[in-house]
């Protein structure tokens, strides 16, 4: 918790210091990223073994086979590891040109493809700024 500031240093946006935009910041981009990364993990199975035929392949293995290298660094992105969120954002690029690639060539799965493409560039840039408001070591 904040301390009151005396009399004679008055400020009005006391309340919201840099270390306490900063930490608003970081806990949002946090989850939004958190949230983003999780929801491409539930896409996959979804996408590939539960949607009907034109745009799923009713495939539980591949949906499995799909979702399993983003299990990976999923511990430490849920307890906020930059380093884990790296290379999660490393991990999701083939995501990414997954999504592209299926919308561009694939119509009947265009749909799931722009979903992941768009869970992709959020947590993206969720972790733009996350990493932003992380201190230097």
């Amino acid at each position: 918790m904040a301390e009151l500031p005396s009399a004679g240093h008055l400020n009005p946006y006391w309340i919201f210091s840099e270390h306490m935009k900063s930490a608003l910041k970081q806990s949002a981009a946090g989850m939004v990223a958190a949230g983003s990364y999780l929801s491409l993990i539930a896409l996959q199975p979804a996408w590939h073994a539960l949607l009907p035929a034109p745009m799923g392949a009713r495939n539980w293995l591949l949906g499995l086979l799909a979702a399993l290298p983003l299990l990976l660094p999923l511990a430490g992105l849920l307890k906020g590891s930059l380093r884990s969120m790296t290379w999660a954002g490393y991990i999701v690029m083939l995501y990414l040109v997954i999504g592209i690639m299926e919308a561009w060539s694939n119509p009947p799965q265009r749909a799931p493809a722009l979903v992941q493409t768009l869970l992709v560039v959020v947590f993206v840039g969720s972790l733009l700024v996350f990493s932003r408001s992380q201190p230097r070591q």
